[in-house]
């Protein structure tokens, strides 16, 4: 392997923002990674373990969700929310994750979420 190809390779990291704007609200995530009893930080989406979870913080709602284990996906889930940054279908959208909801009736609510962007003017 060519040296300078394995030197750039340590800097490419897919780094998620943890503060989104989702429907208006500030949504904050934190992944950690649990596999040996650790909870180490996740910063970096390839380096998610068997044992991860998400912590998500929005509105009234703390949740705590596991990793999916959908093939070629990145994503957590507990059946009723989902939070995730990769799926099969509209690939790696770190920037703009999917949150969604199923309710009891089995309708499934879409959330809106991107990193925030800011104006110098915002202060």
């Amino acid at each position: 392997m060519n040296p300078l190809v394995l030197f750039l390779s340590l800097f490419i990291a897919i780094t998620p923002s943890s503060t989104f704007d989702c429907n208006g609200e500030v949504l904050t995530a934190t992944i950690r990674n649990n596999l040996n009893g650790d909870f180490a930080l996740v910063n970096d989406l390839e380096r998610i373990d068997q044992g991860s979870f998400v912590v998500l913080n929005w509105k009234d709602f703390n949740l705590m969700l596991p990793v999916s284990f959908q093939k070629g996906e990145i994503s957590f889930t507990d059946k009723s929310w989902l939070w995730s940054y990769k799926d099969n279908k509209a690939g790696l959208h770190e920037n703009n994750p999917r949150l969604a909801h199923r309710l009891p009736s089995g309708k499934i609510v879409e959330y809106e979420c991107k990193v925030p962007t800011y104006s110098p003017l915002d202060g």
